[in-house]
């Protein structure tokens, strides 16, 4: 009702309001579009969401970014830097956090149980991985679960057994598609979003980690902006984004 008033009295006063722009890595998106459509069939504002990896949309999105997204706080807090003061990265804001998985060839033709699986036997396992160079939130996702066995042989073995360090998951993904890999190291929104793509296995819960979706707007960004961001965490998002694997 708040909303529909809101609208009522824009179209009133005759007030349009330009579109509210987001850019971030691919995962995310999923639930943050269709956050945006029901944002939008609520308040009349359109809400764009740019995806993908930082290089295809980084020049257009110092022009018109409203909020910067991100897969985990790392890559958010590299991603914002790259735009120098336009976004203050101590307004970084955690939303949903989701847990690593494993991603497996469709049923699971392996056998594969646990990231120690992964060691222990023949697999081709693919990793996104930063590198310095990409800003991804895989970046050391691989090593600080497997480390916590604290068990240098597994460590060297799981290593031994990574065909491929890509710099996002889009990358990986394609890798997995051509069978070029038997499991991709991912989270488990990547899963929900494409449900036919693969089997998704658990990770030990000793060995699993979490990370964040989160957002920040750009300085001194007109009311509607926060507006949006204040109803990513209302109970209709919520349900939104827990379709997705995302929780608080």
């Amino acid at each position: 009702m708040r909303y529909l008033m809101f609208l009522l009295c824009c179209l009133s006063l005759g007030v349009a309001y330009a579109d509210i722009n987001l850019y971030g890595p691919g995962g995310p998106h999923t639930a943050l579009k269709e956050a945006a459509a029901k944002f939008t069939e609520k308040t009349g504002i359109r809400v764009n969401v740019n995806f993908g990896p930082q290089a295809t949309w980084f020049e257009k999105a110092k022009n018109d970014a409203d909020i910067l997204f991100g897969a985990s706080d790392q890559s958010a807090l590299a991603i914002a830097t790259d735009f120098g003061g336009s976004f203050n990265v101590n307004k970084i804001k955690p939303l949903y956090l989701r847990e690593a998985i494993i991603l497996t060839q469709k049923g699971n033709p392996l056998k594969i149980k646990s990231l120690k699986d992964l060691a222990n036997k023949q697999v081709r396992i693919v990793v996104p991985e930063g590198s310095g160079k990409s800003n991804t939130s895989g970046t050391g996702v691989w090593e600080d679960m497997i480390g916590r066995t604290q068990d240098i042989k597994t460590i060297q073995k799981f290593r031994n057994n990574i065909v491929a360090f890509v710099p996002n998951s889009g990358s990986a993904k394609k890798l997995f598609v051509e069978d070029k890999a038997d499991a991709w190291i991912t989270w488990s929104d990547w899963a929900k979003s494409n449900p036919n793509l693969g089997t998704a296995v658990a990770i030990e819960k000793d060995l699993v980690i979490y990370r964040t979706l989160n957002v920040v707007a750009k300085e001194n960004s007109p009311k509607e902006v926060y507006d949006f961001i204040n109803f990513l965490s209302t109970k209709e998002s919520k349900s939104i984004f827990a379709k997705y694997g995302w929780r608080e």
